[in-house]
């Protein structure tokens, strides 16, 4: 099937054609018919399978524009909230729509001005709200209520927000819930947020001829110098290096850095300047690898990422799956490579049951020893008393 062959405006047709897009995936094929007839949508994808293109070609379709604020699409984190907004403006380009989108760390102003001509928000909760309380974004116009990333709220605590946004938007709306799964709190929002919805569940699987998924079993402390070994043969040109917590992101980033390795952590509590200084140097190569945790990189919109490494093995098959995710996407290979410790054999095996026939086990290559500092940024006070003796 084409997306011509989907009764699509033709203003939409035009601009999907200039992003170069043909051919609907499996979510937006089955979910846009649903949307454009008005039905609440519940729709289960897998990361990386076009969410965004599913709920936000009906919308623009239902769009008019010079009216403010119709549609309102909450996000969990301001990087996924800036690429739907670029993603919308590509499909809204022949239409001319105005597409605002909101989240801290920056200046109220510019939101606040063009949230006066926006037919379209998108925003993360907290500045959603920081606005609503400050009047200045209006909720009467809503017609369309999008919670994108709807598992990812849940784990990041914000129930409450959305619940809070939730009671100020009108009851006569459509509500469109994406999700990469069902958790309880996701459940949860849909029976009391949606009417009847339809539910859209596409496989969540990863292109078996596509990605090759390899491990290690290694000593705890051996990691680092595995990592380093394998980043040096195999040379990716851009990759993720995923950890468990924010203090290990920012404490392998530095250890890669004294290697030469040219690497930087990204995280949720990461200052917005910074976050998107370090995501521009990665789009333009000058920087290879970033070192991230789940929340961090969920949502990242970067293309040609070739290897996955999971430094450490993750908590359940969900994050494993959206993490190996990241690779092997538009027809093009990848690989996903984990460095199992024996204190994380039991689980990862566990977590990749269904991958048991694909899964390869590496033999550990010889390689260097180097030294880790748990505190690589730490200066040294002993050199201070030494200068102050002089």
């Amino acid at each position: 099937m084409k997306f011509e062959d989907m009764n699509l405006q033709k203003e939409v047709l035009d601009a999907l054609s200039q992003m170069g897009l043909i051919h609907p995936t499996a979510i937006q094929q089955e979910a846009i018919p649903l949307i454009q007839e008005g039905y609440d949508v519940i729709g289960q994808s897998e990361t990386g399978s076009g969410k965004t293109i599913a709920f936000g070609v009906p919308l623009v379709e239902k769009v008019k524009r010079g009216v403010r604020g119709q549609v309102m699409i909450i996000a969990p984190t301001r990087e996924l909230a800036r690429q739907i907004a670029h993603e919308i403006r590509k499909i809204s380009e022949v239409k001319v729509l105005q597409i605002q989108s909101v989240y801290g760390g920056v200046d109220f102003n510019p939101q606040i001005r063009g949230l006066k001509k926006a037919e379209i928000i998108v925003g993360t909760p907290g500045r959603i709200l920081d606005l609503m309380v400050r009047g200045a974004l209006i909720t009467d116009n809503i017609k369309i209520f999008v919670l994108d990333e709807a598992d990812t709220m849940v784990d990041m605590g914000f129930i409450t927000d959305i619940e809070r946004i939730e009671r100020h938007i009108p009851k006569d709306r459509q509500t469109l819930l994406f999700s990469a799964t069902m958790p309880d709190g996701v459940i949860d929002i849909v029976e009391r947020f949606a009417v009847n919805p339809k539910k859209v569940v596409t496989e969540t699987q990863v292109d078996h001829e596509l990605l090759q998924q390899e491990y290690y079993n290694v000593k705890k402390s051996e990691k680092f110098s595995l990592q380093v070994y394998l980043l040096g043969k195999l040379n990716p040109e851009s990759a993720l290096i995923f950890c468990n917590m924010r203090r290990q992101t920012d404490i392998l980033a530095q250890n890669l850095k004294i290697q030469g390795i040219k690497a930087e952590a990204l995280y949720g509590t990461l200052g917005q300047k910074k976050r998107e200084d370090i995501l521009d140097k990665f789009h333009r190569k000058r920087i290879r690898y970033l070192v991230a945790t789940n929340v961090a990189a969920r949502g990242l919109d970067v293309e040609n990422i070739s290897h996955i490494y999971n430094y450490d093995i993750p908590e359940n098959a969900e994050d494993y799956i959206n993490r190996i995710g990241r690779t092997a996407r538009a027809g093009k290979t990848g690989v996903a490579i984990s460095l199992v410790s024996e204190q994380e054999r039991r689980i990862f095996k566990t977590i990749t049951r269904q991958f048991k026939n694909e899964l390869i086990q590496m033999e550990l290559p010889r390689f260097a020893k180097l030294p880790w500092k748990d505190n690589p940024q730490r200066k040294k006070k002993r050199s201070f008393r030494r200068k102050n003796r002089r």
